[in-house]
């Protein structure tokens, strides 16, 4: 160990006489500058963009509670209805029900903004982040398609259940229930 250190002391006496200390801390102010400067531009990008998605998580909630500028009382009614639709446990109102929640939700997105001539095209600009079930809601959305598109198409009553939650959570996402 005594070795090393007199090994180091050599070393640093032999190259850092007292011209070189000048050239070594103009070295490493120079490098400590570039590396500052770098720093402060990483700062200012991510903060750029943390603020540009702030803005637009910002637009999306707006968006979303302009949407229900649709009075509270007349969407409970229209959920009223899909929910006793559901209760009933018939099949062809079970298939009514979703068919309503999605034209719900499709009305929903309209007013929010989200262009697209159908809500196939609306749920394509959608993000998680935006929406958190976007998934679940595509999937209950190829259910109703599935009920409108194929008269032989038989429908559970639990997947009608589960698929009016995932339009029931959608729309509380957007807080439009």
């Amino acid at each position: 160990m005594r070795t090393l250190l007199l090994n180091l002391y050599d070393y640093f006496s032999i190259h850092f006489t007292s011209s070189d200390w000048g050239r070594t801390f103009l070295f490493i102010k120079s490098f400590s500058l570039m590396l500052s400067f770098m720093l402060f531009a990483a700062l200012v990008f991510l903060i750029i963009k943390l603020r540009v998605d702030i803005k637009n998580s910002v637009q999306i909630v707006t968006k979303s509670v302009g949407a229900s500028s649709r009075p509270k009382r007349r969407m409970s009614r229209e959920w009223s209805a899909v929910l006793k639709k559901l209760e009933s446990g018939e099949e062809s109102n079970l298939k009514l029900a979703i068919i309503e929640a999605d034209k719900i939700l499709d009305n929903i997105l309209k007013k929010s903004g989200y262009k697209g001539d159908n809500m196939g095209e609306r749920l394509k600009q959608i993000t998680s982040a935006q929406i958190a079930n976007i998934d679940a809601i595509w999937q209950a959305h190829k259910i109703r398609n599935n009920i409108v598109h194929d008269p032989d198409f038989r429908l559970t009553r639990q997947d009608a259940e589960n698929a009016v939650k995932i339009y029931q959570r959608a729309l509380e996402d957007l807080m439009a229930l």
